[in-house]
């Protein structure tokens, strides 16, 4: 007989829960499916709670093994499967009852992927759904774009979906064993990338349990943010490339949205794991302040773009000059200041007089409104007076679209210039991410900033070509 549907348990250390979930399959089992079961080294009573089950049904397979962990025990799963398609169960959860029946049907529809809903049941024994509406996608091409677009397709776990067999075998597909999280969510995005045709179902296919308060969220992780940012690039790489129908800002919204998702993901983690906050943040701040600075760097002009509260702007400009007596500033800025009788110039030029510095040192940009206007404007000046070795300051979060907006107008082509952050009172690089505002203000700058670089979208199709 002409096996179907191949199920794999990994097993691990379950013997209290493993009989439940076993047992929600085997009660509506057909006989064209099979299920594979794959111990992974277990401890405790898994192996003896196995055993019950050893010669039971014809197509039920236990094979133990030694502890590798979980891909690799669904990795030797997929070795002994021989189903048309596969699907992945944990051992602590369940199938719905009459799953197996009420989805039969959908797989005479010939798709090379099915995604159905999963019931989440959680530790107070409520529940809530995620859910996929009734639909099919005639390309992975048609189901990226609605995924750019919703971002809501349950396309992370492995165990609410069929996968077609030959796909997986025809191109190596395995799960993998190196990385901490997210080897499920790989999968998908490398098998994604050979389908065809994609149904989704709002049928729900399993109970996730929530068994106790343990999870990943309560674990040290080493290289997080590195693991994080390698999942975002293939999920980029995969999305990008397979959609046809979106619009250019319909996919930079995505990047965007993703990247400060996953950036705030992170940070969440710092107060249950202070050591992923020191081995992390200097990661995440060279993508929100754009790397290193010199505070020594020699220079001849610095130019201090405007804000409405500017203040703290020209308060760290003033170690510049205290250095060196002979510096110039330009400052630029034609908004009205946070005072309401000066504009942003005209307010720094004030406050770094009182502080020492002589007024024919100074030179005012007083039109510029924003921030193209300020590169513009204040490299009109920087011409006049010759200026040669330029520091540019403005607040430490604002300087990765500063520069593109820079390049993006040829600002300062092929003059010497060096990046210099201010830091203010809610975007201190130490902690702006403990602070509601500075957290808020500088996810929105991510966001500005990723869709402003068109040079974002073309690293990642760059990349997905090598």
């Amino acid at each position: 007989m002409k096996t179907l549907l191949s199920i794999i348990i990994p097993t691990y250390n379950c013997e209290e829960f493993v009989h439940e979930g076993i047992e929600s399959i085997l009660r509506q089992l057909p006989d064209d499916y099979e299920l594979i079961i794959v111990d992974d080294g277990s401890t405790d009573g898994t192996v003896q709670r196995l055993a019950d089950y050893e010669g039971r049904q014809a197509n039920v397979h236990i094979f133990y093994g030694e502890h590798k962990g979980a891909s690799a025990a669904r990795n030797t799963g997929l070795d002994m499967a021989t189903g048309e398609f596969v699907a992945f169960m944990d051992c602590d959860d369940c199938i719905r009852d009459d799953f197996f029946e009420q989805s039969r049907p959908l797989m005479d529809e010939g798709a090379d992927l099915y995604i159905f809903g999963i019931e989440r049941v959680h530790l107070q024994g409520n529940s809530e759904f995620w859910t996929v509406r009734d639909h099919r996608y005639e390309t992975a091409s048609d189901f990226a774009d609605e995924y750019i677009r919703t971002r809501q397709l349950l396309v992370y776990s492995n165990c609410n979906k069929f996968y077609r067999r030959s796909i997986l075998e025809e191109h190596k597909l395995r799960f993998r064993e190196d990385i901490a999280f997210g080897e499920d969510r790989l999968l998908n995005y490398y098998f994604l990338s050979y389908c065809g045709t994609i149904v989704t179902s709002s049928l729900i296919a399993l109970r996730y349990i929530q068994r106790s308060n343990e999870s990943m969220s309560n674990k040290y992780v080493p290289h997080y943010f590195d693991q994080i940012l390698m999942l975002h690039l293939e999920k980029m790489k995969c999305f990008l490339n397979l959609s046809k129908g979106t619009d250019h800002e319909e996919r930079m919204d995505f990047v965007a949205y993703d990247l400060s998702t996953e950036i705030e993901r992170t940070l969440e983690r710092f107060g249950e794991h202070p050591e992923e906050r020191e081995e992390n943040l200097p990661r995440i701040n060279e993508i929100v302040f754009g790397g290193k600075f010199d505070p020594d760097v020699p220079i001849d002009t610095l130019i201090i773009l405007g804000s409405t509260n500017c203040e703290y702007k020209a308060a760290q400009a003033l170690p510049f000059f205290y250095k060196n007596p002979e510096l110039r500033f330009v400052v630029s800025g034609g908004n009205i200041h946070l005072n309401g009788r000066q504009t942003e110039a005209e307010f720094m030029a004030e406050y770094l007089q009182k502080h020492g510095v002589p007024e024919s040192q100074i030179y005012l940009e007083n039109r510029a409104k924003y921030t193209k206007q300020n590169l513009e404007f204040s490299e009109g000046v920087v011409h006049e007076i010759k200026a040669e070795k330029i520091g540019i300051m403005t607040g430490g979060f604002h300087i990765p679209r500063t520069k593109i907006l820079a390049r993006q107008t040829g600002a300062f082509e092929g003059k010497e210039i060096h990046w210099l952050p201010a830091f203010g009172p809610n975007t201190h690089i130490d902690d702006w991410f403990e602070n509601p505002t500075g957290l808020s203000v500088i996810l929105q700058e991510i966001r500005k900033t990723i869709k402003l670089d068109d040079y974002i979208l073309t690293m990642y199709m760059e990349e997905h070509k090598k």
